[in-house]
């Protein structure tokens, strides 16, 4: 259930339970007024029958009482009037038929008054008695030791309350029907003006918080309890912000410690691979020479196996030496085929011993690109040479350079038809000494190597690959440099 309607039926609730009472209150004053306004008319004619029937009763001329009790019981809002002794026996009555009949309580005489108003359901009536003093004009029949002698009742009809009564509770349920549906459309306007629009925005404001979103903020600037609510939401958000910020920064920084202890490990892992086999050769060479003598020829032999151990170890080092380095380019202008031809002239053995088809080609005018050209050729040497070592039953060799959509940019695709690269490698074949070639063929430098030079100048380089289908290396270099 919604607030709204909570609030609704709430104050809906409450407004009908102030109705209800206030009417039940209003009925019964009503009645109780009726009934004291009936009471006043029964006292007063019960004092005006009284003077008109004193004197009748004082002359003995009962005739003449019986008929003015007959008048005055033909006004049509009294039931009755009658005449009583202290026994409660009708004496006379404005309806004759009552005549001797006792009544059901007798009237106090000991204290020479009266009952109090009653309440005849029956009849609908309330009655009062009013006593008949004994008075010098009554010494000729009665006592003078009886100071009341009697009673006059007098009965009044009580309005028909009942329909009046209906005619209210009508107009109360129709009054409070008209007031909660006037309270309820007024609730509805001013919650919608002052809490509706406001809380469906923090509502709105917290399920983006909930479904990760920190950057939202609550726009509030009252200073109301829900201006200060959307405040204290606003902090609270603010420092699950930096909470999540410090979290993700120690996170990074232990995913990167743990990518540099890995890369750590398999860099020294590559230069023992790659130090020790050469060393491993030298070794065997330097023992078999130190146990017997030989002959020049066989010397010989041994010396060159040597000099290829360090030659190997050289060139491993030097590598090292170029990736950790990262010299900084000596920048000249370049001509890029010019740059390509050389790095296929100078791998032409290597082409044309495993059959490769190649082609360069010149997309439009490409300009000439700020760059180091024996960096560069180094680039392009690693690059070809792997798209040919990718491709040892032969296959087609695909160079071109265009501009790009970007004219600061120049790209160079190395396209080649090779076993291509399996997904799972793709993601490290930049990380130092990473090869999937046969132990001893490669260092896994060169590429790593390529890289930084590329990124030293500015440029990008991007590998894509499909097992079966060959591989595109795409290297894209700055025009005017980086």
């Amino acid at each position: 259930m919604s607030l709204r309607l909570k609030m609704i039926l709430g104050i809906g609730a409450i407004l009908l339970s102030v109705v209800l009472g206030f009417a039940v209150i209003a009925l019964r004053q009503q009645a109780k007024y009726q009934q004291d306004l009936a009471r006043h008319q029964a006292e007063l004619i019960a004092a005006v029958a009284d003077r008109s029937l004193a004197r009748a009763m004082g002359l003995g001329e009962r005739t003449v009482v019986q008929s003015i009790l007959g008048r005055i019981g033909e006004h049509e809002e009294l039931a009755g009037i009658r005449i009583v002794d202290a026994t409660g026996r009708i004496l006379r009555s404005s309806h004759p038929e009552e005549i001797g009949h006792t009544l059901a309580q007798a009237p106090a005489v000991d204290r020479g008054q009266g009952h109090e108003a009653a309440w005849d359901v029956e009849r609908r009536s309330v009655g009062i008695f009013k006593p008949i003093l004994n008075g010098p004009a009554c010494v000729g029949c009665h006592s003078r030791d009886r100071t009341v002698l009697g009673f006059l009742n007098v009965l009044v009809s009580l309005p028909p309350l009942d329909a009046e009564i209906s005619y209210h509770w009508t107009i109360v349920i129709v009054a409070a029907v008209v007031s909660l549906l006037l309270v309820g459309a007024m609730v509805v306007i001013l919650f919608n003006m002052f809490l509706g629009r406001r809380l469906d925005l923090l509502s709105a404001t917290m399920s983006q918080v909930e479904a990760g979103d920190l950057s939202v903020r609550v726009r509030d600037a009252s200073s109301d309890e829900l201006g200060r609510l959307g405040k204290s939401f606003n902090a609270m958000v603010e420092r699950l912000a930096e909470a999540r910020r410090q979290l993700e920064d120690r996170h990074a920084e232990q995913i990167r410690r743990a990518q540099s202890l890995a890369a750590l490990g398999t860099m020294a892992a590559g230069i023992a691979h790659e130090l020790n086999n050469p060393i491993a050769g030298m070794q065997n060479c330097v023992r078999t020479l130190i146990r017997g003598k030989w002959d020049k020829t066989r010397l010989a032999q041994y010396l060159e196996m040597l000099q290829e151990g360090l030659e190997r170890i050289g060139r491993t080092v030097g590598q090292l030496l170029n990736f950790a380095r990262e010299a900084k380019p000596q920048v000249t202008r370049v001509s890029l085929r010019p740059l390509l031809e050389r790095c296929l002239t100078l791998l032409g053995h290597e082409i044309t011993a495993r059959q490769v088809a190649t082609s360069l080609r010149l997309d439009g005018r490409v300009s000439d690109i700020l760059g180091d050209p024996h960096q560069l050729e180094q680039v392009f040497l690693n690059v070809i040479m792997n798209a040919i070592e990718a491709m040892p039953n032969g296959g087609r060799l695909d160079l071109s350079v265009r501009e790009r959509r970007d004219p600061r940019f120049v790209q160079v695709a190395v396209v080649d038809t090779g076993v291509g690269i399996p997904p799972e490698h793709l993601p490290r074949i930049f990380d130092p000494f990473f090869t999937t070639k046969e132990v001893g063929k490669n260092t896994g430098l060169g590429l790593s190597v390529s890289y930084g030079i590329v990124r030293t100048h500015g440029g990008y380089i991007d590998v894509e690959s499909t097992v079966g289908n060959g591989t595109t290396v795409r290297v894209d270099l700055p025009v005017n440099g980086g």
